[in-house]
């Protein structure tokens, strides 16, 4: 479905990382709120409140979500938590789908759980140096056209992504 789309704005709330010694069920709680983050075992590691087109970011070009300085530490995976209400697919024909659309996108569990980053090997982080995380959404394989017609029945958004630590 993605021929027919012209932008994919995902609007970023906050990263969050998930400290190595966290078991996987208390890593996967709501994220309602950061103070409830912290408490599931997550350590918020930027807050840049700012959309993102997704499609923008091809060939080699890339955004900044943030910056901060870390205590050294092992992180078992990252996690996007998006608002959902602010986020949207644009069509080349113009068309806007959006939560509330009809046609709609829908971001299950985007803005409570967080668009999971799985790592094949925690990251770990020194205190002294600097660590490069680059996340690869593959917008291509991402959204799933529900029914016949993305024009008459939205899509649904599952991320493929990809993240490799520079």
């Amino acid at each position: 479905p993605t021929d027919s789309v012209k932008s994919v704005d995902i609007f970023v709330v906050r990263v969050d990382g998930r400290i190595a010694d966290v078991d996987d069920a208390s890593a996967d709680q709501n994220v309602a709120t950061e103070d409830q983050a912290k408490n599931d075992g997550w350590k918020t590691l930027a807050t840049p409140n700012a959309s993102i087109d997704l499609l923008s970011l091809q060939n080699g070009v890339t955004s900044t979500l943030g910056e901060v300085k870390l205590d050294a530490a092992s992180y078992e995976g990252f996690r996007l938590v998006i608002d959902a209400t602010k986020s949207g697919v644009t069509l080349k024909n113009g068309q806007t789908l959006t939560g509330t659309s009809s046609p709609s996108v829908t971001f299950p569990s985007a803005s409570r759980s967080g668009i999971k980053i799985n790592l094949a090997a925690p990251v770990v982080v020194n205190a002294q140096g600097t660590t490069t995380m680059v996340v690869d959404f593959d917008v291509g394989n991402s959204f799933v056209m529900r029914g016949n017609s993305l024009s008459q029945n939205g899509l649904l958004f599952k991320p493929v992504i990809r993240a490799s630590v520079k």
